[in-house]
C-alpha cells in the first residue's frame, strides 16, 4: 500500500492542480462567451463524465488498472473548483467576495475533511461482515453514488442563473425578450 501512496499522492497533486486551473479557465472563457450560468453547467457536464471512471476505479481488479483510471476521474471531478470559486466571485456583492469565498471553503472541508471521511469508515465498518477486505471498495462506491445529486444541484444552479441573466435583461430591455433561446 506504501507504493500506492507514493504513486496517488504527486499524481492527484499534478493533475488536481490542472484540473482545479483549468476547469477554472475553460469556464470563464465559455462564461464569457455565453454567460455566467455556463460555468456551472460545465461543472455538471465534467463531474459525468468523472463519474464512470471513478466507478471504474473503485471496481477495477488490479492496481495497475486503478490508478490510470483514477487519474481521469481526478482530471474531471477537480475540475468543480476553479469554475464554483469563479461563480461565486462574480454572483456575489464586491464587499462580501471573501466572505462568500470563506464560507465555500468551511463547508467543503468539513464536509470532505470531517464528515466524508467519518463516514466512510462508518459505512465501510457496515459492510465488513458482507464483503471482508474490500468494504472500504465498496463504502467508497457507494458514497460515489451521491455525485448525481452534486450534478443535479449544479445543473439546476445554471437554470437559475440562466434566468435570472434573462429577467435582468428582458427588465433592461423594458419588457419580455423577442428572441428565442
Amino acid at each position: 500500500m506504501r507504493t500506492v501512496g507514493l504513486i496517488l499522492g504527486p499524481l492527484v497533486a499534478i493533475v488536481g492542480t490542472i484540473s482545479g486551473v483549468g476547469g477554472g479557465i475553460l469556464a470563464d472563457r465559455w462564461a464569457r462567451k455565453r454567460g455566467l450560468h455556463v460555468q456551472s453547467w460545465l461543472v455538471a457536464i465534467l463531474k459525468t463524465i468523472a463519474l464512470p471512471f471513478l466507478i471504474a476505479m473503485y471496481l477495477a481488479p488490479d492496481v495497475r488498472i486503478a490508478i490510470p483510471v483514477y487519474a481521469i476521474a481526478v482530471l474531471f471531478q477537480s475540475s468543480y473548483l476553479g469554475p464554483t470559486f469563479a461563480l461565486l466571485q462574480g454572483l456575489a456583492p464586491m464587499r462580501l467576495r471573501a466572505m462568500w469565498a470563506a464560507i465555500t471553503l468551511l463547508v467543503i472541508n468539513l464536509i470532505g475533511l470531517g464528515l466524508g471521511p467519518t463516514a466512510i469508515g462508518a459505512i465501510s465498518d457496515a459492510f465488513r461482515p458482507f464483503v471482508g477486505e474490500e468494504s472500504l471498495r465498496y463504502a467508497s462506491l457507494t458514497t460515489a453514488g451521491l455525485t448525481p445529486w452534486a450534478i443535479w444541484h449544479y445543473w439546476r444552479a445554471g437554470v437559475l442563473l440562466k434566468r435570472r441573466a434573462v429577467a435582468s435583461f428582458d427588465d433592461a430591455a423594458g419588457g419580455p425578450m423577442l428572441a428565442k433561446n
